[in-house]
């Protein structure tokens, strides 16, 4: 028996290879329109999964967004609520400190920020204080100045200055909740125009209406209609 050459031996069964004989042109050609191919159909799949992602995510926002009106109002509400609290717990400090009130002179401290305005003042039992929540009502004051101020003689650390008390807070807090009324309100509003069904416009398909009626079969009865075999043909 007469030994194969190795490229024999190597080349498959059903014959040479679909590329073999071709130019290099051509197989290059060939190899960028199967690159083409895998490319586009790799494409078309991530885009069919995003297509499917942002379904599902529409379906699970869907409870969501018909309630939008209502969370934006709920909102607005609970930002009110707040801002009235705040007004509430001021008005309980200064209770608190006219019900036991002591008075000094405090010194306004470095390090002050918009939040906190650190004064230092000594007590009637001569102990000097520096509240870490800051002195309350301090608008206007700035680091060097004396001011005069009264605390809870029970609870040095709450103090405010002399003078003031909650209704200071009034008018910013007014205008805080105006302002949170200007924005949702008519965002409230708008959400439930888009909600309205528009005159003219069909109801969502997806929503059968309540208790209609059953429609009937407009198809004839063909039983009824159709003839005996032969039936044309018999004697009358």
């Amino acid at each position: 028996m007469a030994a194969r050459s190795p490229r024999e031996v190597t080349r498959p069964a059903h014959g040479p290879a679909p590329d073999e004989g071709l130019p290099p042109v051509l197989t290059t050609l060939v190899g960028v329109t199967d690159l083409r191919a895998l490319v586009t159909h790799r494409a078309r799949v991530a885009r069919r999964g995003a297509g499917q992602a942002l379904h599902a995510t529409l379906l699970v926002l869907a409870p969501v967004v018909r309630r939008a009106p209502a969370i934006v109002v709920g909102l607005g509400l609970v930002l009110s609520t707040l801002a009235v609290l705040v007004l509430v717990g001021a008005a309980r400090n200064d209770a608190a400190i006219t019900a036991d009130r002591g008075v000094a002179v405090g010194e306004v401290l470095e390090g002050s920020d918009a939040q906190h305005t650190f004064i230092r003042y000594t007590a009637a039992d001569g102990a000097v204080l520096t509240p870490d929540t800051g002195v309350l009502y301090p608008r206007g004051l700035e680091p060097g100045n004396y001011v005069l101020v009264e605390y809870d003689r029970d609870k040095p650390e709450l103090v405010r200055v002399a003078g003031r008390n909650w209704t200071a807070g009034l008018l910013p807090v007014a205008l805080g909740v105006a302002g949170v009324w200007v924005v949702l309100g008519p965002l409230a509003w708008w959400l439930a125009r888009r909600r309205r069904p528009r005159p003219g416009v069909a109801p969502d398909a997806t929503t059968p209406p309540d208790a209609a009626p059953d429609e009937a079969d407009p198809r004839p009865d063909e039983d009824a209609e159709r003839e005996p075999v032969g039936a044309a043909g018999a004697p009358r």
